[in-house]
């Protein structure tokens, strides 16, 4: 795609525009937020301003053009999530990416260096949701220390040009590299939890040289600023008076507009053998406490068009939620079944009509034999929620592909999450590898990661395949692989030596070893894939204060699409 970088100066949207080049994109032009005023220090929720100004040579050593506006509008909204608001800098980002489409039409995607923070990434999806953008975070949920040694090995050079946080001097560390850097901030991190790659706002940067660089820069003159004299956490900027550019060998330069890389090949699904063509059961709504599911719903009248006959279905479903006192809104997962996979981008530009971009509900979609086009199973909940909905294309697990969200996690304690395919989240397209299930199961793990949570936490599984392969004792041994896995949101109280009195090894296994897994065939998947993996878990939080035995192996292969929602059902019904 042709991509305009957002760069502030700093290592990060430096280094997320190496990852846009490596993998096949052109970056077309660069694009910055810039303060009334050089060296301004601004008070900004989202844009690092400091250095902002050295941008345009950036672009000069880059050769490519540069497009700036200036920051008028202020953090009005800072609430998690973002709709329209007048005055809020947001909009100004909206006016600077309306000005890039306007000078470069062909412009497809837009680069960001947002790594932990759901603040930035999800301003900068809005706008891009607005402007029929893509956005692309390829530095999104990078373990830090790995990304930090990723950096430097790769070659960027930037250095410190704002330090706030206990441990950095402004008169000592100001204008230090990265790389000289970096053992004081491993030290930092061991003794104040110190973020290696600044996402606490410890300090920024500004890069120097790259390898997108075709000359590198040379600070002439700067001057240090005091901003805040704190006596813990003295904030200091480094002000950039004068500088020049200098020529490289040609040989330290990649070209920002690689040939693409060739696509990723699409597995072809073994064909299956039809069964007998037959409806799902109509099943009831059922109720417990504030959960509803209600399974089953289609259109009675088959002289319909697809359109309206998914307009019907959500037309039964808002009737059925309203007798419940529920809306909508309270959907937290959706089965969507439908008897031809070829018209499931119909369905879901339907689909997306009536949930909120917001806080979508989970989904998963598979084609079965049916006598209607479309029958869902909705799970709806008046439980607190907390909605994990990544649009930008990334390294982390794959980006949204429809009007849903990755997890939706009930009361801080139980995840539901939506259906896997095999791809490859940088590059959005099908495995060419074998192990198609290994792939589903690691994006996976990454969801269930910035979840807090893990695989050993998984309650049940449902996969969905195309071909007679049997998964089950695949999943399983992936469920118990990861053991001695030391996850970031777990404390020194959840290690193996807090209890001799328990076997903790075991203890960790004892769900893994037992959650049911439901393996169904199917005739087809979204997008051609052989599996897609669907899994429910609990938080690591839930698991310390939970004890969930109990549970029954079993493995389906049958057409029964409300399985798991009966089992759901069953397990919360025991454990309220």
């Amino acid at each position: 795609m042709k991509v305009v970088a957002l760069v502030s100066g700093g290592k990060d949207s430096i280094y997320s525009m190496m990852k846009c080049v490596s993998h096949g994109h052109e970056i077309i032009c660069l694009a910055t937020l810039q303060p009334p005023h050089a060296n301004e220090e601004v008070d900004s929720f989202m844009f690092q301003s400091i250095g902002t100004h050295v941008v345009e040579h950036i672009a000069t050593c880059m050769e490519l053009p540069w497009v700036t506006h200036t920051l008028q509008g202020t953090s009005v909204s800072t609430d998690m999530g973002y709709d329209t608001t007048e005055g809020d800098e947001v909009e100004d980002l909206l006016r600077l990416l309306e000005e890039v489409h306007r000078q470069f039409p062909d412009v497809q995607a837009v680069s960001s260096g947002a790594i932990f923070s759901n603040y930035q990434r999800t301003r900068v999806e809005h706008v891009c949701a607005r402007l029929n953008l893509t956005s692309l975070a390829y530095l999104w949920r990078r373990p830090q220390h790995e990304l930090m040694d990723e950096m430097l090995d790769r070659g960027v050079h930037a250095i410190l040009v704002k330090v706030a946080s206990m441990g950095l001097n402004p008169q000592k560390h100001l204008g230090q590299s990265l790389a000289d850097m970096h053992s004081t901030f491993l030290d930092l991190h061991d003794k104040y939890q110190f973020h290696i790659c600044g996402e606490g706002g410890e300090y920024e940067t500004l890069t120097l040289d790259c390898p997108l660089y075709t000359k590198r820069l040379v600070i002439d003159q700067a001057h240090l600023h005091i901003h805040a004299d704190d006596m813990f956490a003295p904030v200091g900027l480094y002000c950039i008076d004068a500088l020049h550019v200098e020529a490289k060998e040609k040989d330290q330069v990649i070209p920002v507009n690689p040939t693409p890389t060739s696509c990723m090949g699409i597995y072809s699904p073994s064909d299956v053998s039809d069964p007998k063509d037959f409806p799902p059961p109509p099943l009831p709504a059922r109720q417990f406490r504030d959960q509803l599911v209600v399974a089953g719903i289609a259109s009675s009248n088959s002289t319909m068009s697809l359109t309206d006959t998914v307009h019907d279905v959500f037309a039964q479903l808002e009737q059925t939620l309203q007798s419940h006192d529920m809306t909508l809104a309270d959907v937290v997962y959706v089965h969507v079944y439908v008897n031809n996979i070829d018209t499931f981008g119909d369905v879901n530009n339907v689909f997306a009509t009536y949930f909120p971009a917001a806080n979508p509900p989970c989904r998963s979609c598979v084609q079965v034999h049916l006598s209607r086009d479309i029958v869902l199973d909705c799970w709806a909940s008046k439980a607190t929620r907390n909605t994990l909905h990544v649009r930008s294309i990334s390294e982390w697990a794959p980006t949204c592909i429809g009007p849903y969200s990755q997890a939706n996690t009930l009361h801080s304690s139980l995840i539901l999450l939506a259906g896997q395919i095999p791809l490859v989240p940088a590059t959005m397209t099908l495995s060419s590898t074998p192990d198609d299930l290994a792939l589903c199961v690691s994006n996976v793990a990454g969801v269930l990661e910035a979840t807090e949570s893990n695989l050993r936490h998984v309650v049940s599984t449902v996969v969905y395949k195309t071909s007679r392969t049997t998964y089950k004792k695949q999943l399983r041994t992936m469920l118990t692989s990861n053991l001695h896995r030391r996850d970031a949101f777990e404390t020194e109280g959840d290690s193996d030596e807090s209890d001799d009195d328990v076997d903790k090894m075991d203890a960790k296994l004892a769900l893994s070893k037992v959650s049911p897994i439901c393996v169904v065939t199917v005739p087809a998947l979204p997008k051609g894939a052989s599996v897609e993996v669907e899994m429910v878990a609990l938080t690591h939080k839930a698991m310390k204060l939970f004890t969930p035995f109990g549970y029954h192996k079993r493995t389906c292969i049958c057409m029964v699409s409300s399985f798991d929602w009966l089992f759901l059902d069953k397990w919360l019904r025991n454990d309220q």
